[in-house]
């Protein structure tokens, strides 16, 4: 050890202090860019991260459901949450991500323009959403976490889903 850190250490002791190895409270997180914003799902959500495949269009579906995959030998919704979120569909170059994401009341793909890292956090690092949100995007996002120097917007999967149901109509026919 070094010498100003035995010091230290020393003085607790002398004193009789426990020094206490405090573990803080964790949450990993699913980080990525849609429309050049970066987002993030709570890890626990997301029950995969596949690379981009042949999604199937299925005609008279609403517009935010892209279409089908055959995952595993299921067939699988795929969302682009580009409206849920009020972000403009744009081209990406290069080939997009799709997270398999499980809710309270489904599961479905959810396309996504760019993978940035999956990384644990400090639950105490996650801040409330700001009150300045667009009104879709206050019915979606929980928090906002400073990752470096950027900042994502967390957004809870359930709601996601369930903004998805009430904008395809869906939810109406429950």
């Amino acid at each position: 050890m070094s010498e100003p850190l035995e010091q230290i250490l020393s003085l607790y002791q002398d004193e009789h202090r426990e020094i206490a190895n405090v573990d803080e409270p964790q949450c990993s997180l699913v980080l990525f860019k849609q429309a050049d914003k970066n987002f993030a799902f709570y890890g626990s959500q997301i029950k995969e991260i596949l690379a981009e495949r042949p999604v199937s269009w299925v005609p008279g579906c609403p517009p935010s459901l892209e279409g089908v995959i055959n995952h595993r030998g299921r067939v699988e919704s795929v969302i682009n949450i580009n409206q849920l979120i009020e972000t403009t569909g744009q081209e990406v170059p290069g080939k997009r991500t799709i997270l398999i994401g499980r809710g309270n009341k489904m599961q479905s793909g959810i396309l996504i323009d760019k993978l940035i890292d999956v990384l644990d956090v400090a639950e105490s690092l996650i801040h409330p959403a700001a009150d300045n949100l667009s009104a879709a995007m206050q019915k979606v996002v929980v928090g906002i976490v400073p990752v470096g120097h950027e900042y994502f917007a967390l957004l809870d999967l359930n709601l996601v889903f369930e903004r998805y149901l009430e904008t395809s109509g869906y939810d109406s026919l429950a």
